[in-house]
């Protein structure tokens, strides 16, 4: 199925993990190291590190779809952590009011549980992830430490390839309405999915913005 409407895929890595800043409840104190945006329109990436973040901000705001896994949850919490304390709530919820299809809270609201990207893109893309989230954080803190931009290319690189697996899943789903999850068990389930209902030139526009809204109902 060909796009006729621009998509933003979107990922960002973080500086701390919850630990550090006292847990979950400080989500908006992790703090970006980089952020990437795959812009469908321009088919290009776009990277983003901290001192960017202003722009990141922008261009996601930019009107396109933005695509994610669990960026409703977890991204966009964390970049509210640049507005003042008083700010916060009501940039986020900005932030939640664009055209967004987060994968991971969409499959959940079918399935009724979390999984992960990789236990999707495995059995739906045969691919994998180059790394994880801690191993990203290791590599901010060595650099932090020696600032060694072979460190921050790393985490780019990685940043660049689970936004490339999230744009090729939700590819693979909006073409074959269906993604396939396999469990730690093994076990293979397919999913179904209707993704095509958040592109504009759907007729069944109205069935997106009542998932948004189921998504949104999720927190």
């Amino acid at each position: 199925m060909s796009i006729t409407e621009p998509i933003l895929v979107f990922d960002l890595e973080t500086q701390r993990d919850f630990q550090s800043v006292g847990g979950r409840a400080f989500i908006d104190e992790l703090k970006m190291s980089v952020g990437v945006v795959w812009d469908s329109k321009a088919d290009k990436f776009f990277t983003y590190r901290e001192s960017a973040v202003e722009e990141l901000i922008t261009h996601l705001s930019s009107g396109s779809l933005v695509i994610g896994f669990n960026h409703l949850g977890f991204d966009f919490e964390v970049l509210s952590g640049y507005r003042k304390p008083a700010e916060r709530e009501d940039f986020l919820l900005n932030l939640k009011r664009l055209k967004n299809l987060d994968l991971m809270l969409d499959i959940r609201r079918r399935i009724g549980y979390n999984v992960s990207l990789d236990s999707l893109v495995s059995p739906t893309l045969n691919a994998q992830k180059t790394a994880d989230g801690l191993l990203a954080l290791r590599w901010f803190r060595e650099y932090q430490d020696t600032k060694d931009e072979t460190l921050m290319e790393k985490i780019i690189h990685y940043c660049k390839q689970d936004v490339l697996l999230t744009r090729d899943l939700y590819l693979k789903g909006l073409k074959h309405q269906r993604v396939l999850h396999k469990s730690k068990t093994g076990e293979l389930r397919a999913i179904e999915v209707d993704w095509k209902n958040y592109l504009r030139h759907e007729p069944t526009q109205e069935k997106a913005v009542e998932s948004q809204k189921a998504q949104l109902n999720l927190f």
